[in-house]
């Protein structure tokens, strides 16, 4: 048995993960989909958000720079490391997928948000500003943290420690996403410590 990190990401607001793809009249950027059509979040874009949020915590002195390094790698001209952590997709769980794939309810889990440049001169729409972009509804999402135990620096003793280090800096998470600081992507993540096989 290992220990692994379970992270509740709670999405209290429209957000929006892009997928690079257009939607013609329906949006100019749609949302990142599943093969079933379901949202999600990336494991590797959780896992930047959580970086952000661990090297914020080691600027306030919760842990060392050290210590990021250990858990996310190093990235430069002159060096890349792979860091300890591996972390999956966020997900909704199996029982809600499978409802709403039974059910076909894929469609109302998004909606379309509009907006345009005003002029600042005449208070009107400025020509071929106005966007749509595709959303998906608040929901809270599962993904999971395990660490690499055949990594150099991996450390059997210092497991849980990894861990719960983990857990108090996705505290300072409050926003994921695409137009995060306009207003989409509110979230809260509430993470626990669980036995894996």
């Amino acid at each position: 048995m290992k220990q692994v990190l379970k992270l509740s990401i709670d999405m209290q607001s429209f957000w929006h993960i892009g997928s690079g793809e257009e939607g013609g009249a329906y949006a100019d950027a749609l949302t990142l989909k599943s093969a079933q059509s379901l949202p999600y979040i990336p494991g590797k874009s959780l896992k930047g958000r959580l970086r952000d949020a661990f090297e914020l915590a080691a600027q306030n002195g919760w842990f060392s720079a050290e210590f990021t390094t250990v858990l996310f790698g190093q990235e430069g001209e002159a060096l890349n490391t792979a860091g300890l952590i591996r972390v999956s997709s966020a997900t909704l769980s199996n029982e809600e997928s499978q409802y709403i794939v039974q059910n076909q309810g894929q469609s109302l889990l998004y909606r379309t948000l509009q907006s345009t440049a005003i002029d600042s001169k005449t208070g009107t729409a400025k020509d071929g500003s106005l966007r749509a972009i595709e959303v998906a509804l608040p929901m809270t999402l599962t993904a999971h943290i395990s660490l690499n135990q055949s990594h150099p620096l991996y450390d059997a003793q210092q497991h849980s420690h990894y861990l719960t280090a983990l857990a108090q800096a996705s505290k300072l998470i409050n926003s994921l996403g695409a137009k995060r600081t306009r207003g989409l992507g509110e979230c809260s993540f509430t993470a626990q410590l669980e036995e894996q096989a």
